[in-house]
């Protein structure tokens, strides 16, 4: 299995409701970890490549000794035979060492230009294929003429010359055969390795294969690392091309090469990291090559037509490089590289439009960058356009399927940065005239099976980013005013019809949990659209008040309720009126419940008592089956549990004064037993511990938003004078 860059759809992560992250709970800042990918057994084993370079040190050690053998017996044949011996050789002699030194001669003239050509074409040159092949044989043809003609000597031995002259000259004679003669063979040896590894056993090939190179141009990227290592190992010391790598010469190629080597160099590289075994290997190398990330960044702007491969290569490669927090720095650091990357959003292709995408994607995973990708002119503008998803044929909608995905994923990335930065950039989003209107074409959209299932994930991240945005005051207003927005959010927090009767569904019961915190969200401090939620609710809150019955989304309609009954005004107090019949289930979930769900509960209790008439309260208690001394007696030690600020749930403490204070006002028992359960000394505790965690209602990380009307030392004042009224 590769790691080839897919344009089909990731699946979504589920989790239970609980555990879900949410923007009423502050969050510390974590740096994301660079962790370094487990290592496997294959990464510790040598590299493919590396039996070429091997080849290329065995061919280059014959190669080598050849040569010294050739130039000794030059040396030998000048000096000795031909400067000592020159006169008493006999004829037949004479032209044997000069057919030899010239057949030689050509052999090595020939073998000087071989790599040069044969280096030449591995591109697409025909005539320098036939010129490589023309040096090859004339070098095979002159090794065997070498080799025939100083066996054919050395077996005849028959000199000539006086017997005194033949003592010496023999012997010399033997040596600068058997010279020749070793020469030839050691070259033919090379030639047959050669042969024999490359030709017949095709491990150029196989290492192609091996390293996903196998394409036309990989199998030339292989061959021409090939030649280049055995071209080192020659014309340097014979260790130099065992040392090289594809990963560094692709390097190379990148950045010194001519405009095909640059090809060359970025399919290499595409390879590796696509690959499952090499990939990790290959992206620490680029990450700590800054010339490289340079040119990389500097091909995902090229826009010749005849250049759309290579640029798509360098946006795979950058894609892949970016999933590492150091790489992802790394390249924004590079003067122009968000621009580089903006620049793939223009093109003519679609992957190069989803390439482009996803690297935005995980670059936005750093504060920084999101602060750089909101100042790019034109670049938030151009990412919202890819979130329009087509009103038309389903094929239509498709096909734009993946680009809506990956912008709403770049999107919800923005909107969700904390900070001042994030201030800034769902401001600058929510002025963007389309960003809601196109989430509202994706909230419209439906679809069955495979689609259906593309859908929820898209669902899930346009609510996520519109729950984000309505962390903004002016933003919550504008989407609650966008018809139809509010409705979409109810309809899915609360299915109807065939929907409500289909089978559970992991993704959809995602979608309506995120459904239920952006309906929560838009509800907070803001009446208009406590009415339009209300509205869409049919008139009243009594599908909200089913709600809590379904474990999936209890605690979403539970926090829309307690919302609306804050926020909602006096002009809904009738439609609110419906919330006190879940009385008895919500005090049931005090008494039996931990974190989250009793959290939200108690904050919905102390509003819904303000609903309840005279009575209301001792018959729902009675329902519940729970006394007063047990209610008071939990909350007690609520306040006890809880003797610090919680940042899991910073509200508890708070929702527990305001519940505490409902029941006393309610009925004058409940004084009496949080007096004998001693509550003032839980009170004047929570006044001495109360920090800025509990003065807000929303959290962008550990950033307070929305600071809260009534603190919770003034409720702690208010519990306390009225335990001294009526105590």
């Amino acid at each position: 299995m590769d790691r080839r860059f897919s344009l089909a759809a990731r699946s979504v992560r589920v989790q239970i409701p609980d555990q879900l992250p949410t923007l009423f709970a502050p969050q510390k800042a974590v740096m994301t970890p660079n962790i370094r990918a487990s290592i496997d057994d294959d990464d510790d084993a040598a590299p493919p490549e590396r039996r070429l370079t091997m080849l290329a040190l065995q061919l280059a050690v014959l190669e080598k000794a050849a040569s010294r053998l050739g130039t000794l017996g030059f040396i030998w044949a000048t000096v000795v035979l031909l400067g000592g011996f020159a006169i008493t050789l006999g004829q037949t002699d004479f032209w044997c060492i000069t057919i030899l030194l010239l057949v030689e001669g050509a052999r090595i003239l020939g073998r000087s230009h071989e790599l040069e050509w044969q280096h030449e074409a591995t591109g697409r040159a025909t005539v320098s294929c036939a010129a490589g092949r023309l040096f090859h044989w004339l070098q095979l043809l002159s090794a065997s003429a070498c080799a025939a003609l100083s066996l054919l000597r050395l077996v005849h031995q028959h000199y000539g010359g006086s017997p005194e002259a033949r003592i010496n000259r023999r012997s010399a004679l033997d040596i600068f055969y058997g010279l020749a003669l070793a020469e030839a063979l050691l070259f033919l040896v090379e030639k047959a390795l050669w042969q024999w590894r490359v030709g017949h056993r095709r491990l150029l090939e196989r290492v192609a294969g091996e390293c996903h190179l196998a394409t036309a141009c990989g199998a030339v990227a292989v061959r021409r690392f090939f030649y280049d290592s055995y071209s080192r190992c020659l014309n340097g010391s014979i260790f130099d091309g065992l040392h090289m790598d594809l990963v560094s010469y692709a390097d190379d190629l990148l950045t010194a090469g001519s405009h095909d080597e640059q090809r060359l160099g970025a399919s290499i590289l595409v390879a590796l990291v696509e690959s499952d075994r090499f990939a990790d290997a290959t992206l620490r190398k680029i990450g700590t090559s800054a010339t490289t990330v340079e040119r990389l960044i500097e091909m995902l702007s090229w826009k010749n037509a005849s250049e759309k491969d290579v640029r798509r290569s360098a946006a795979v490669v950058v894609f892949s490089l970016t999933g590492r927090k150091l790489n992802a720095l790394r390249v924004t650091g590079i003067p122009g590289a968000i621009e580089s990357v903006a620049s793939l959003l223009y093109a003519d292709l679609d992957e190069h439009n989803l390439l482009g995408l996803s690297i935005l994607n995980k670059l936005a995973r750093d504060h920084d960058n999101c602060d750089k990708i909101g100042k790019s002119r034109g670049l938030l503008d151009k990412i919202i356009s890819y979130s329009s998803i087509a009103n038309g044929p389903a094929t239509d909608m498709r096909r734009n399927l993946k680009a809506v995905k990956q912008s709403l994923r770049v999107v919800k990335r923005l909107a969700s940065t904390t900070g001042t930065t994030g201030k800034l950039l769902r401001r600058e989003l929510a002025d963007i005239v389309f960003t809601v209107s196109n989430i509202r074409e994706v909230l419209q959209q439906h679809g069955e099976d495979d689609d259906g299932k593309d859908l929820s994930e898209l669902h899930l991240l346009a609510i996520e980013v519109l729950t984000s945005l309505a962390m903004d005051e002016e933003t919550r207003e504008m989407i609650g005013g966008t018809g139809g927005v509010v409705s979409l959010l109810v309809a899915m927090f609360l299915p109807a019809g065939k929907d409500a009767a289909a089978a559970p569904d992991r993704q959809k019961n995602a979608v309506r949990v995120e459904a239920g915190e952006a309906l929560a969200m838009l509800a907070l401090d803001s009446r208009t659209n406590c009415g339009a939620i209300v509205a869409a609710c049919g008139g009243g809150v009594e599908r909200l008040v089913e709600a809590l019955g379904d474990p999936v989304i209890t605690i979403g309609a539970a926090r829309i309720l307690r919302n609306l009954c804050t926020y909602a005004g006096d002009e809904l107090q009738v439609a609110l009126r419906g919330v006190t019949a879940c009385a008895t289930k919500v005090l049931r979930n005090i008494m039996v419940e931990k974190t989250k769900l009793l959290n939200i509960s108690l904050g919905l209790a102390a509003q819904m008592l303000w609903f309840m008439q005279p009575g209301e309260l001792r018959a729902s208690l009675a329902a519940a089956g729970v006394t007063d001394a047990a209610l008071a007696r939990t909350l007690v030690l609520v306040l006890r549990e809880y003797s610090r600020p919680s940042m899991v749930l910073p509200r508890i403490r708070l929702y527990t004064l305001e519940l505490a204070i409902a029941l006393m006002r309610s009925d004058a028992r409940f004084v009496t037993l949080f007096v004998e359960l001693g509550m003032e000394a839980d009170l004047r505790r929570v006044a001495e511990t109360t920090s800025g965690l509990e003065c807000f209602n929303v959290f962008s990380g550990s950033v307070g938003l929305s600071r809260r009307a009534v603190s919770v030392c003034s409720l702690v004042d208010s519990a306390m004078e009225l335990m001294m009224k009526r105590g």
